[in-house]
């Protein structure tokens, strides 16, 4: 079929039109290939498109910035207005005058961030758009500049699936840095209040977790050598340790709410703190602030008996004029003032016990010592020593003339005679615990029983101030005060007597052979070291028993004595020795011993351990025999024939 000139020209105008036209579309599209660009980040999310907006500027927070913090770089907790941008965690760099962060994202959701609004990274040059990254562990982050702490800061961010920009608002919060992070002037810090040392009580406000958690204010304060620190005691039982910068704390308690004493960094400002609890399936740590108010301090008497030595007991007071007194950290009593009933406290099956208390039962002959210098004889109804066996003639004459009754021994009292004279309290020595079915006995009938461990005291002031505990018990704590402190004085004035470096064993032979030694941190062997004199047997392991004692082989016993200058025997539980003979009888070995060959041997009287108040008569005696060649008017000590 022919075709016409006409339609082969028809055919080549189209053809060319379509050439032209492919042409102009060409050059348009490299003329707008900017502009396409610059639009792929200028989508802004409106408000229907926008999760919840949340307020995070808490009322009251004042703007901190990098001249308020020390150059470092810090962990730092962030709240976000959206709960769709997840923060995983962030470091803060404080450096130059300038604060940084580092954002850890916990998805890669985001692709572009922008320290403004969402309009304001809308228009911005595509330059300025801060981009995401990935450390060596793929994790995304974004580096962030902040302007400042406690401040809400804009922040946009730019959407990898919606290509739209959203409106945020971030607070680094200054509340979760620690507290070497902030400038000096910064911190009201205890020692910037100049607290002088003593007991405070001071209000504390908890933040953090979940907000359900709770604490007890106001707090008890305790200041010591410009160190403060606080008791927090938690409304649950559910917590088991606590940090503060780091360092860990565990309970004072084991029974009841959780109680810990922290340090207190600072006043008036957040200080971070965490509180682990296994209330949950597993251990969680928790992060909390708590917030000390400088205003709300105030100086309180003392909440519990000042202690110097004494380690056996402790004494709690309570607002309502009761104490608590605790017993070698187990043994609990609730001391009542006669004019309450006791009924109205008792709690926790803890024992009360009235005081000032009447008619007691004394079964450790140690402790009279402490009635005789209290003038409280009249506090004793019965004891477990009969009138002949009284070293203290103060104990002897009132037995004599039937002030005092004699009650039967401790492991075998006269329980009826007990209940008939109103026996009220029994004071028994750790003698007891090998005979528990008679204290047993004694707690059916209604008494509370204390087991004494004055004599597990690692100091001899240790001992002595154990008649604040029955100064307390008696309504004679002013008498016991004084008394104390005169022992104190005594004490420190033989703080410089002369050392001599000669060897002092203390100790006696059982029936069986064993030799019985002082434990190295009992407190004979601290009176032996104020002496001037040096106790053998400082590197033996101690038994995790608390008996003072402990036993040692014959043989073990010469290995570490042999040298010793000086022996003195303990005659309180076997009668002692009085001659070179008898000790031979005990072992031919100590004829070995220097201290024997020199015949430096002393035996200690029987009143020794009952006159319990006397330790710097005591340690005086030691000092004589160690640097007197003939020691006269001894009080506690007599030598041992040749």
């Amino acid at each position: 079929m022919k075709i016409s000139h006409r339609a082969c020209f028809f055919r080549w105008v189209v053809l060319t039109a379509v050439l032209l036209s492919l042409l102009v579309s060409s050059a348009f599209a490299e003329d707008t290939a900017a502009p396409e660009q610059a639009e792929a980040y200028s989508g802004v999310a409106d408000a229907s498109q926008m999760t919840t907006v949340e307020d995070v500027v808490e009322e009251g927070m004042i703007p901190l910035d990098a001249s308020s913090l020390r150059n470092g770089v810090y962990p730092v907790a962030v709240d976000c207005s959206s709960s769709m941008f997840r923060i995983e965690s962030c470091i803060l760099t404080v450096a130059d005058g300038a604060i940084s962060a580092r954002l850890y994202m916990g998805s890669s959701a985001f692709t572009f961030l922008y320290p403004g609004t969402a309009q304001e990274a809308a228009s911005a040059d595509h330059a300025l758009h801060i981009p995401v990254q990935e450390d060596e562990t793929g994790a995304c982050f974004f580096d962030f500049p902040v302007s400042a702490l406690d401040a809400g800061i804009p922040c946009a961010a730019f959407s990898k699936n919606k290509e739209l920009w959203y409106d945020r608002t971030l607070v680094f919060r200054s509340d979760s840095l620690p507290v070497s992070a902030f400038a000096g002037d910064m911190l009201l810090t205890p020692e910037d209040l100049n607290l002088a040392d003593g007991e405070y009580t001071v209000e504390v406000t908890l933040s953090g977790g979940s907000g359900k958690a709770k604490i007890a204010s106001p707090v008890r304060l305790h200041v010591s050598n410009g160190n403060c620190t606080a008791e927090i005691v938690w409304g649950s039982k559910n917590y088991d340790y606590m940090k503060v910068e780091g360092v860990q704390y565990f309970p004072l308690n084991e029974l009841g709410n959780s109680a810990f004493e922290i340090p207190v960094l600072l006043f008036d400002r957040p200080m971070p703190v965490i509180a682990d609890t296994i209330a949950m399936s597993r251990p969680h740590e928790i992060e909390y602030t708590l917030l000390f108010s400088s205003e709300s301090l105030k100086r309180s008497e003392p909440q519990h008996m000042e202690l110097a030595y004494a380690r056996q007991f402790t004494v709690d007071y309570a607002a309502d004029g009761t104490a608590l007194l605790t017993i070698a950290g187990k043994d609990q009593f609730r001391l009542i003032p006669r004019d309450i009933d006791p009924s109205s406290r008792a709690e926790d099956g803890i024992p009360c016990i009235s005081v000032p208390v009447s008619s007691i039962y004394l079964a450790s002959s140690s402790a009279a010592d402490f009635f005789v210098q209290l003038d409280a004889l009249s506090s004793l109804g019965l004891v477990s020593t009969s009138a002949e066996n009284w070293t203290i003639p103060a104990m002897r004459q009132a037995m004599e003339r039937q002030e005092i009754l004699y009650a039967g021994k401790y492991s075998a009292p006269d329980y009826e005679l007990l209940l008939t004279e109103g026996c009220s309290l029994a004071v028994e020595n750790t003698m007891i615990l090998h005979s528990p079915a008679v204290k047993e006995k004694l707690e059916t009938l209604g008494l509370p029983v204390i087991v004494e461990y004055s004599s597990y005291e690692p100091h001899p002031l240790g001992r002595v101030e154990w008649i604040k505990l029955y100064g307390l018990l008696t309504g004679r704590e002013e008498e016991a005060e004084r008394f104390f402190n005169e022992q104190v004085q005594s004490l420190d004035a033989l703080q410089n007597l002369e050392q001599t470096e000669q060897k002092v064993a203390f100790f006696y032979v059982g029936s069986n052979g064993i030799v019985n030694v002082r434990k190295p941190s009992d407190y004979v062997t601290r009176m032996i070291e104020i002496a001037g004199g040096v106790y053998p047997f400082t590197d033996i392991p101690e038994t995790d028993n608390a008996l003072s004692t402990m036993n040692m082989q014959m043989e073990s016993f010469f290995a570490q004595a042999k040298d010793c200058d000086v022996f003195i025997y303990n005659s309180t539980v076997d009668g002692g020795v009085t001659t070179m003979d008898q000790l031979l009888q005990k072992s031919p070995l100590f004829a070995e011993f220097d201290a024997v060959k020199n015949g430096r041997v002393w035996c200690t009287e029987q009143d020794m351990f009952q006159q319990t108040s006397a330790a710097a008569r005591m340690i005086l005696d030691i000092n004589a025999v160690l640097t007197q060649s003939e020691p006269q008017n001894l009080t506690f000590l007599q030598p041992v024939q040749s």
